[in-house]
Formats: C-alpha cells, sequence, structure tokens
C-alpha cells in the first residue's frame, strides 16, 4: 500500500478511535426518551396546528396507512408524493417544516437535505435559461412541464398517527429526496433515506464549485483505493456500473444475499475508514438517533459487513458500492460523471417495523407508469 494511503489509514484509525466508539449497551434500544424524539414531537404538534382543515386531511394519517411507504424520488409530474407540498403551505407552515427537520438531523444532514432541494431551484434557473436559448425546443410543452416541476416547493410532507402518541412517524419527500422518520417509545428511526444531486457539483454561475452531497463519493473510493489488489479484486463484482441503486423505491428487501469482500478481512486502517464511510451516512441523524444506530451496527458487528463494487475505480468516472450487513444498506450510485443517488436502510427495522412489530410493503409505479402519469399531466395542463 502506498505511503500516502498507509497515513491515511492510521490517522482514520485514530479518529474513529475517539469518535465513533460505540456505547455497550445490552440490546437494541435506546433506554429512555432520545432528545430527538421529543424534539421532533413538539416540532410535530407545532406543525399540525398550522395546518387548516383541508390541509390536516391531506397531511396527517393513520400510522398504519399504505402512504407511509409509498414515496419516489422522481420529479412529481412522474409520481406525485403523498401529503402536502412546501409550495401550497403558507411560510409559517414552511418555517414548521423546517424545524420539524431540524429536529431530526444533524448539521450535516440538515445541509444535505436543504442542499438537495436548494438544487431544484438553481437547476430550474439554468434549464429555463437553456430553454429559452434553444429555438428548436423552445415550445417544447412537455420539456417545460418538467422544468416547473424543478423547484424547492416540490417536496411534500406527510405525518402518520399523533406526535402525541408513544409511536408515530413522518416523511418528506420528492424529486432526489426522501426521508422517513419513525418514532416508538422514544427510538427514533431514519431510514429509509434517499438523497441525489444532479449536478453533484455546480459548474455554472455564482454558485459554481458548491455541492450538496460533497463525501459520498469520495469516502468509497477512499476504501476501495485502501484495500489491496487482492482484496479488490473480491470486492470488484462488475467492471460495469450498476443503472442505480438496487433498493431503491418500491424494492425493500431485494437483495437476497451479501457480495464482494467481508470486512473481517479488514486491517485495522481499513476497517478506520469503513467507519468513516458508514458515519458520513448514519450521523445525517440527530446524534442521539446516529449513535443509537451505529451501536445496533456494533452489536451486529462490524466485521459481518460487506463491501462491493460495480465500475472504475475513478473519483471522477461512474461506479456503485454497497456496505450491507445485518443491521445496514447503504448503497451510492454514481449515475454519470455530474450526478449521483444514494440509499440507507436497516434491512430489520425500516420504517420501524421491528419496534411496531408490522411488516411493511413499499408501493412504487414502474417507470412506464410514472412516464405514462407525466404525459397526462401534460395533456391536463394543455386541456383548455
Amino acid at each position: 500500500m502506498p505511503f500516502v494511503n498507509k497515513m491515511r489509514c492510521l490517522f482514520a484509525a485514530l479518529i474513529v478511535a475517539v469518535s465513533l466508539a460505540a456505547p455497550a449497551n445490552a440490546d437494541d434500544t435506546l433506554p429512555g426518551s432520545s432528545k430527538s424524539a421529543a424534539q421532533m414531537a413538539r416540532a410535530a404538534h407545532e406543525f399540525i396546528g398550522l395546518l387548516e382543515a383541508e390541509q390536516r386531511k391531506a397531511t396527517v394519517f393513520s400510522l398504519g396507512d399504505a402512504g407511509r411507504t409509498t414515496w419516489s424520488n422522481l420529479p412529481i409530474i412522474m409520481v406525485r408524493p403523498g401529503g402536502t407540498l412546501l409550495r401550497d403551505m403558507t411560510e409559517p407552515q414552511r418555517i414548521a417544516v423546517h424545524d420539524m427537520l431540524r429536529a431530526a438531523l444533524s448539521t450535516q444532514g440538515y445541509a444535505k437535505m436543504t442542499g438537495v432541494m436548494y438544487l431544484e431551484d438553481l437547476l430550474y434557473e439554468i434549464e429555463v435559461e437553456e430553454l429559452t436559448n434553444a429555438p428548436a425546443t423552445k415550445e417544447n410543452v412537455s420539456r417545460r412541464a418538467f422544468i416547473e416541476t424543478r423547484k424547492s416547493g416540490n417536496y411534500a410532507v406527510a405525518i402518520f398517527g399523533k406526535p402525541s402518541d408513544r409511536r408515530w412517524g413522518w416523511k418528506i419527500a420528492g424529486h432526489h429526496a426522501a426521508m422517513n422518520f419513525t418514532v416508538a417509545d422514544g427510538r427514533v428511526g431514519f431510514t429509509p433515506t434517499f438523497l441525489g444531486s444532479s449536478p453533484m457539483v455546480m459548474p455554472v454561475g455564482p454558485y459554481a464549485g458548491w455541492s450538496a452531497l460533497p463525501h459520498e463519493g469520495d469516502r468509497g473510493v477512499e476504501l476501495m483505493q485502501a484495500l489491496t489488489p487482492a482484496q479488490q479484486e473480491s470486492a470488484l463484482i462488475n467492471p460495469a456500473v450498476a443503472d442505480d441503486v438496487f433498493e431503491g423505491p418500491g424494492r425493500k428487501s431485494s437483495l437476497s444475499k451479501f457480495e464482494g469482500i467481508s470486512t473481517g478481512e479488514f486491517s485495522v486502517g481499513q476497517s478506520a475508514l469503513l467507519r468513516v464511510l458508514v458515519a458520513e451516512y448514519l450521523r445525517n441523524a440527530d446524534f442521539d438517533t446516529a449513535d443509537a444506530h451505529l451501536d445496533v451496527v456494533a452489536r451486529a458487528g462490524w466485521d459481518n459487513l460487506w463491501f462491493s463494487w460495480r465500475g472504475a475505480v475513478d473519483p471522477d468516472g461512474r461506479f456503485y458500492y454497497r456496505v450491507h450487513g445485518p443491521r445496514l444498506l447503504i448503497e451510492y450510485n454514481r449515475q454519470n460523471a455530474n450526478h449521483d443517488h444514494m440509499i440507507v436502510r436497516d434491512p430489520k427495522n425500516d420504517y420501524g417495523e421491528d419496534w411496531l412489530e408490522k411488516h411493511y410493503e413499499e408501493h412504487h409505479p414502474t417507470m412506464e407508469e410514472a412516464m405514462k402519469n407525466a404525459r397526462e399531466r401534460v395533456e391536463s395542463a394543455l386541456t383548455p
């Protein structure tokens, strides 16, 4: 291993030893009522209190409602998310939504989520300008209809159950972002969480160089590059990149086996980089929620995770990687040189199903159905 990589691994090991040591709890629960659970309940209660009667009907559902597990990362012209859109809320209501997000997320998680949302406004400006400057497509009605969905107001919020109860949940979903939260007896779950960025790095304008998801791709590349050639050969499943994450919306529990290289084969330095990578995803949640999930992963065994790779080992190219174990699934896919997707799941407890003793089925239209929805909405908009 090159000297620079060795030093990077040793330095990462020191960081992990100090900051990521898991508490030695005896079970899979976080005792008592967590700070995140309490502050989310307060924020959600205040948000509901600001809703008008009709908004409340469209926003608040029972905990068992099927819409809880129906979400998408596609533009809303293709799949309309359940709940009430931010654009249809008053300013105090939108502020309350952000209070809910801040209650559930860490600083880095909140920055990523709102960064993805803000990207939609930036893309709207870029694509409107491109359309205006392209005479051949300027009157393309479908294209214009898609562009109109490129706004940060096109994210929907839904609440399931009563925040005053011991068990309830909520979600926010729209293009390139979906977060699902569960509260159960003081414990907080935040999976599945999906985020994507396009562009990954803003290429032009006053925000040139700005990125909403700055480290997810790099953390995977760092770990893969730290493996020995033999380990890389074990981790590499296919030299061709995957089309997308495998367990995206509607594909829960679709991976039947682990693949790649067992992390039990990692050196101390490689294990440190693995934990840094995992923390990049799990520490999007507020500290107590993140600590609890890291603790669960630790008790399931850091050596019981598997790491796999598809595509080139190129930080500027297209690639896919996966970290998978009994209590953790992370997938990252570089869609193209400037577009990426990521998802975090808990194979045992998505939507808090282990805590609630309930199995949830996910629902998502096929791409053919989503395109049909888009065509119908465009046609409806053209109808006098």
